[in-house]
């Protein structure tokens, strides 16, 4: 599909942008006038979790712009890495006295 503009963002209309000044974190959405809302939130673990507590209760109008892309058929294997993986990762695991 060709077009003839590129997209000034990927992300929907109505997402929530999310930044950090290094000392707090900010967001911004937009109000139901369409003007942007912006809250800070300290820069902590608790803060972290307000943002994310907002982003999950945020409701978004997504359209899907694109559709999903599919890699097909890929089979998971049994043993992930390979075998001069798996020895690196046992003789490491020894060492530790984690593997006996």
């Amino acid at each position: 599909m060709k077009t003839d503009s590129a997209a000034l963002s990927a992300a929907p209309p109505r997402a929530i942008l999310i930044w950090s000044d290094g000392r707090d974190l900010y967001t911004e959405f937009p109000g139901p006038d369409g003007t942007p809302i912006v809250i800070r939130y300290p820069l902590t673990t608790t803060g972290l979790s307000q943002v994310l507590g907002l982003v999950k209760a945020h409701s978004f109008d997504c359209v899907d712009r694109n559709p999903p892309f599919h890699l097909g058929n890929i089979q998971p294997t049994n043993q992930p890495g390979t075998p001069t993986q798996r020895d690196n990762a046992r003789a490491v695991l020894r060492r530790l006295g984690l593997l006996g």
